[in-house]
């Protein structure tokens, strides 16, 4: 496959990650978070059935927890905040992969992605309005360092492993987590179109779909080129909140998503070299 079909498959990626945060903002006004990730997860559980193998279990279940965590997050914060802050500062853990990977497995911390981190928090302060960072704003920043440990230690152990079956048991434990919490935590759920139309585009899509052209067209181009583009997730995330949210950005706010976006971008070309 020519490298630019594989670029252009990790935008289509990027582009579905991105339109699931009004989506899910939407779901929740008629179920609660953990009650739709219990949804969510089972339905991609299901579809990942054919993929799944014995030998992934133990690792998939520990990067499964780190998951749990940053969907956790990530969605119960997307009650206290836009969907455009959501996507943004989601985005933030390409450059907080590098320092959790150095905790973990020593690798080393370059000065680029020092001053990236800087970058990366001051822009999601100037998001949460440049006067102190909001409980949903916080929430997503826990997401993103949840979501780092995730790629950090996929990026282990998917070396030694079959992919495919990884990201399986990873599905299969958020929505046992999920499923164990959403009892105690349930206010409600009311099942609608909006609703089923949710799960669909974040089960089918956006976990499955979405996970295999990841797995498959990482294969076929640079690793920069993977890191950047995957890091439009902010990018479609506000321009989906503007059609479907009627979202806006002020100009602080602005300047704040594209300290995110060069955060990003430089983390992510200085790991190609």
């Amino acid at each position: 496959m020519k490298r630019i079909y594989a670029d252009a498959g990790l935008v289509l990626t990027a582009l579905i990650w991105g339109s699931t945060f009004p989506v899910v903002k939407i779901a929740l006004n008629y179920a609660s978070p953990f009650t739709f990730n219990a949804m969510r997860f089972a339905l991609a559980t299901i579809l990942f059935l054919p993929f799944l193998r014995k030998k992934e279990f133990v690792a998939g279940v520990k990067i499964g927890i780190a998951s749990f965590l940053g969907y956790a997050f990530q969605t119960v914060g997307l009650k206290f905040t836009t969907a455009t802050n959501a996507g943004f500062i989601t985005s933030t853990y390409i450059v907080f992969t590098p320092l959790i990977a150095s905790r973990l497995y020593g690798e080393r911390i370059t000065k680029v992605e020092a001053t990236s981190v800087f970058l990366a928090l001051t822009g999601v302060y100037l998001l949460s309005g440049y006067s102190s960072f909001n409980f949903g704003d916080l929430l997503i920043l826990l997401c993103a360092v949840a979501f780092a440990f995730e790629i950090a230690m996929i990026g282990e152990h998917s070396k030694k492993l079959y992919p495919m079956s990884l990201a399986g048991w990873q599905v299969f434990t958020i929505g046992v987590l999920s499923s164990f919490l959403a009892p105690f935590t349930t206010e409600k759920l009311f099942f609608s179109e909006e609703l089923l139309a949710a799960l669909l585009i974040t089960g089918f899509l956006a976990t499955f779909v979405a996970k295999i052209l990841q797995n498959y067209m990482q294969s076929h181009t640079k690793s920069v080129d993977a890191g950047i583009i995957l890091s439009l997730e902010g990018v479609f995330s506000y321009l989906f909140a503007a059609m479907l949210l009627e979202e806006s950005l002020s100009l602080f706010q602005y300047f704040g998503a594209a300290l995110i976006f060069i955060a990003a971008v430089a983390v992510s070309t200085e790991r190609s070299e």
